[in-house]
This record gives structure tokens, sequence and C-alpha cells, in this order.
């Protein structure tokens, strides 16, 4: 896999400075070198507003790790994952799948042009991995196209995960027949990865502060739904053991060292197959 950028891709104007930008704050939380002073100050703020707000990031993020290595080892190998964001130079989808199934395929989707450059650059000499452009939220069109296609046997299972963007999604009835679209068009024994941010039946103040910073910040808006209202985007599908829960408590990698900060009991997450 090749590392090369080409030259000027990142610029304060491809960009669109001064606003942060959500793949560039969680760039920002997880180490990365793709972001900007603003992006850091967002992240700060948000960090004080909720303390422990950059390990939920990394949690999640490491989740997601978890969940692709776990569903490679018991077979899927192919991996559809939506609005991927900015890559990473190491643990990729690609790369954890292909860790543990060396025939697997991954097939990542986005909108923004840039996003999909960097990916694109990144990806040039993996044949069993491919960048898309389409819109997650029309299942439709995107499972029609003929780069999807070409790229997947959508007469097989395929794993789909929606592991970064659904707090993003302020439309309950659109998502519901995004997902319910998935669920329809794949084959049986596909896979829904799905993590949000959640809103603590004991807690609604936090969220909405955490809500109300990233709007000033990035100009977007975020909701954290209720986690009743997060199990519910998977009916259709068999939540697999242990269930929605915490990112962090997803079949961890070993005991807690330190006690959970506050804004770490805002991410669920849980993977459900279909039958």
């Amino acid at each position: 896999m090749t590392l090369a950028i080409p030259p000027g891709l990142f610029t304060a104007r491809t960009w669109r400075l001064p606003v942060a930008s959500p793949a560039r704050i969680h760039d920002a939380a997880l180490g990365g070198t793709d972001n900007y002073v603003l992006d850091r100050e967002a992240l700060a703020a948000l960090e004080d507003a909720a303390p422990g707000f950059t390990e939920l990031l990394r949690a999640t993020r490491a989740w997601h790790v978890r969940v692709v290595r776990h569903l490679a080892g018991r077979g899927i190998d192919q991996f559809l994952d939506l609005a991927a964001g900015l890559p990473r130079a190491r643990e990729n989808t690609h790369q954890v799948a292909q860790r543990y199934n060396r025939d697997a395929k991954v097939v990542y989707t986005n909108t923004n042009p840039l996003l999909l450059s960097y990916a694109r650059a990144l990806l040039d000499d993996n044949d069993a991995t491919h960048i898309v452009h389409g819109d997650h939220l029309d299942p439709h069109r995107l499972l029609d196209s003929e780069q999807l296609c070409s790229a997947l046997d959508l007469r097989r299972p395929v794993a789909v995960l929606m592991t970064r963007g659904v707090h993003h999604e302020l439309d309950d009835h659109r998502l519901s027949a995004a997902l319910a679209g998935y669920r329809a068009l794949l084959a049986p024994g596909s896979v829904l990865a799905l993590s949000s941010w959640a809103e603590p039946a004991a807690d609604r103040g936090l969220p909405r502060i955490i809500e109300q910073i990233w709007h000033t910040h990035a100009g977007q808006r975020v909701r954290c739904r209720p986690v009743p209202e997060l199990q519910r985007l998977f009916d259709g599908y068999d939540l697999l053991d242990p269930g929605l829960t915490p990112v962090q408590d997803w079949w961890p990698d070993g005991p807690r060292l330190h006690p959970a900060e506050m804004a770490m009991r805002l991410g669920y997450g849980g993977v459900g197959i279909t039958a």
C-alpha cells in the first residue's frame, strides 16, 4: 500500500477554513496530522465541556477495529464502509479485514471529493480495496452502481459499517429507510455494524452541550439519540452478543485500567445480522 499523497492536496483553501471539519476533528483525536489549529480547538472545547470526549472518539475507532476483526474472523469477506472519513496510515478497515481474512474485499464510500482523492492516493495499489462516490443514505442507487457491483458480489453476505456518521443524520425517517434498504437488498447473513452518540436517560444535559459546541465549531448539526431509538435502528437484525452496548464494553481487548470519564457513556455500538 502506498502512502504517497499528491502534492498540494491539503491546503486551507481546499479544506474551506475557518470551519472545523468532522473528519479532521476525528483525525486530531486519533493523533493524526491531517488537521488544523481550529480542529484541535474544537476538540479541546468538546473535551473541556465533556471530559473524556477525545477518548470517546478513540474508543469508537477501537470498537470499529474490533468489529472488523471479529467479522473477518467468522468468515465475512466483504465489507462496505459507509461515510468512511479520512483514511489513516494504519488500522483502516481493509488492513484489519485482510489481516484476518486475506480474501477480504473492502469498499469505502464518501461524498466529499477531497476525502475521496486522499483515499485513492492511499489505496492505489490495493486491488481488493475500492473507493466509491455515493450517498450512504441512498442504498438503492449505491448498491446499483457499476463500480460497487464490480467490487462486491451482492449475492453473498456483506458487512455494512456505519460506525461514524449516525449522529450526523438528523432525519429519522431517511436513516431508518436507508437501513431497511440495505437489509432488503443485501443477501441473507449480511451484517450491520452501527455506532452513535447516545443520550443517557439520566443525563440529557451533556448531549445538548456537545450538540451545541459541535454546531458552533463545525457548522453542522449532530444528534445524540436515546438508546431505545438506537435499538430500533436494528429492527430486522439479530443483535450479536453482547448487544447494543457502550463501545468500550463490546468485547474489549482487556480490563479497563481507569474509570470511564463523563463523555464515555455517550458512545454506543452494536452489530446485527440478517436471517
